[in-house]
């Protein structure tokens, strides 16, 4: 059958979001095949628990162009004996979500970038800007475009945001005469809907709370001190 530029190609890791009562749950899975009525998905032990028939999924596709596709579909059946294996009814229209067109705010907060490496290094940075797509940061991390990170923005001086966040650009930092610095763009990956909600509350809160730096007034605080990073 024809597949659809739009819409998901088999072995595309996906996300999946259902509800437990308020709570939002997000799973893993990756798209195992596709019928004229049907997107399988291969699951992890824990998703295949919470999946029957009838169950509403939303289902999330992030793509490295920084466009994401969302769908609202929901569980048609279970596939083979391994309980590992959900038919999805085939989504007929797919939202297109792009990263780039996501608007940001200029906000300098502090952030704690976490390294893959063995040691666990952690660095410091501050952001410039935020959005719900991404932000960017000046950090003197050795980074390159692709590599993606454990990421915590302090979108307050006592409650860490926790993320993970991939690397889209890289530039030098023209106020950095040491030229150790660069600014680094990052996207959000795999962000729930919750966790976008968090955002978008956090940066109205704040849009009316910055200094002429675009650091946020509760960072002068003695709890909050100076620019971190």
């Amino acid at each position: 059958m024809e597949e659809f530029s739009n819409e998901p190609a088999i072995k595309e890791r996906v996300t999946l979001e259902t509800h437990d009562g308020p709570r939002v749950l997000v799973h893993k899975a990756t798209i195992a095949n596709l019928t004229p009525e049907e997107v399988w998905v291969a699951l992890g032990n824990s998703t295949a628990e919470l999946l029957d028939e009838g169950t509403s999924v939303r289902i999330i596709l992030a793509r490295p162009e920084d466009a994401s596709l969302t769908a609202e579909t929901s569980v048609k059946r279970m596939v083979g004996n391994s309980g590992r294996m959900a038919a999805l009814w085939r989504p007929k229209t797919w939202i297109s979500h792009s990263r780039r067109a996501s608007g940001r705010v200029e906000l300098a907060i502090p952030a704690y970038l976490h390294s893959n490496d063995v040691e666990g290094t952690v660095a410091s940075a501050r952001t410039t800007n935020l959005g719900i797509g991404g932000f960017h940061c000046v950090t003197d991390m050795p980074i390159f475009v692709g590599y993606q990170m454990a990421v915590s923005l302090m979108l307050t001086p006592m409650s860490p945001f926790e993320c993970r966040a991939q690397v889209v650009r890289i530039s030098e930092d023209p106020d950095d005469p040491t030229h150790r610095q660069m600014i680094a763009a990052f996207r959000f990956v795999d962000l729930s809907v919750a966790d976008e909600a968090r955002i978008a509350e956090a940066l109205i809160a704040l849009a009316n709370e910055t200094d002429p730096e675009a650091m946020p007034v509760s960072w002068h605080s003695e709890n909050g001190g100076r620019r971190g990073g």
